[in-house]
């Protein structure tokens, strides 16, 4: 019973944010380089002006480390949160998605995906900014800083 009634609270919350709609559904690209270089796509559901779902993003890395070589594939969602515009149609944002990440050099791992984001439009489809991308597995945790940028359509 608990579940079911914080299940309907979770759907009431999510329905009077989906009424205050500012945008609808967006796609985005977007590639950074740092301790790693990555490319990644994802669908963003503008919630209101503040605020929006990522509702499913895609990421795929290479990284060069002292430990060797590897790739990494994230799949995530999360969400995203803005600030009033100051100027014309610069503001900024942060981003938190939660999800999961394989790594492989000579064979799969699995593991907990965690990527944080905070930037600023520079203009209303173009954004820049620092990323923090966490994985964590059985072994420990492996962190990569990036500047992204991206485009947003």
């Amino acid at each position: 019973m608990k579940k079911l009634f914080i299940l309907a609270t979770m759907a009431l919350c999510a329905s009077s944010l989906f009424a205050q709609n500012d945008g609808g559904l967006k796609m985005a690209l977007e590639a950074g380089a740092g301790t790693e270089v990555e490319l990644g796509a994802r669908g963003q559901y503008q919630l209101n002006k503040y605020l929006a779902w990522d509702v499913l993003g895609a990421k795929y890395a290479y990284d060069y480390n002292k430990h060797g070589d590897f790739n990494e594939f994230t799949l995530e969602t999360g969400l995203r949160g803005f600030t009033p515009t100051f100027g014309p149609g610069i503001k900024a944002f942060a981003a938190i998605d939660l999800g999961y990440g394989i790594m492989w050099r000579d064979g799969n791992t699995s593991c907990f995906a965690m990527d944080f984001t905070t930037g600023i439009y520079v203009t209303r489809n173009i954004y820049m900014g620092y990323g923090l991308g966490l994985l964590h597995k059985d072994g420990g945790n492996h962190k990569d800083h990036l500047f992204r940028i991206g485009f947003e359509f």
